[in-house]
């Protein structure tokens, strides 16, 4: 999706995967479900449970475990990143000045374990683990700090690329996508930077 402000506070993973196509991801992933490669794990459920019945519902239940912030994960990769971590020390000892950290460029690799219990008459009958991979490329990155925090976020561009996979298959994934952002975002609450 080129040229489209989408960076906002309460953009979540989930969000993400669905602007980088434009199309409705729980269809996707249905579709990605029925992949023949994951016969072994449609033959671990007790055979009373169809399969096609547990894709809508996984799709649904995975959805709701991909509401996590796009931009906390982003600030867990972040504090990663030495330089940046300094000023966050600097701002933490200055607490009443603003610091601006600016990172040139910059790649953050993320991987999510969610999990999906199918469970039948109240007891788990089959956990189903995926992966979901991300890769963050940002470039002309300048952000806020105060008390330890961000509070301010100004990017220049960003690519990103999504995948989820499940036994080793990758049921949905989103290519390279050029995301163009907001100038400066003000955060409406602080993300806390954890010092290591």
């Amino acid at each position: 999706m080129e040229d489209q402000s989408v960076l906002t506070e309460d953009l979540n993973i989930g969000d993400l995967f669905k602007l980088c196509s434009g199309t409705e991801v729980e269809s996707d992933l249905k579709a990605g479900l029925g992949a023949e490669e994951l016969g072994a794990l449609r033959k671990a459920l007790p055979k009373m449970i169809s399969w096609s019945s547990v894709q809508d519902g996984v799709a649904d239940s995975l959805m709701q475990a991909l509401h996590v912030s796009v931009l906390g994960t982003l600030a867990n990769g972040w504090k990663h990143y030495s330089m940046f971590m300094e000023d966050v020390r600097r701002s933490r000892n200055s607490p009443e000045v603003e610091i601006v950290s600016a990172i040139a460029e910059h790649s953050i690799h993320s991987t999510l374990h969610p999990f999906v219990d199918v469970r039948l008459a109240g007891r788990t009958v089959h956990e189903i683990a995926f992966e979901v991979s991300l890769e963050t490329r940002m470039k002309g990155l300048l952000l806020g700090l105060k008390k330890g925090e961000i509070i301010s976020i100004e990017l220049g561009e960003c690519e990103w690329t999504g995948k989820i996979a499940v036994a080793q298959v990758d049921i949905l994934e989103r290519k390279l996508k050029t995301l163009s952002l907001p100038g400066h975002l003000r955060l409406k609450q602080g993300i806390t930077i954890p010092i290591n």
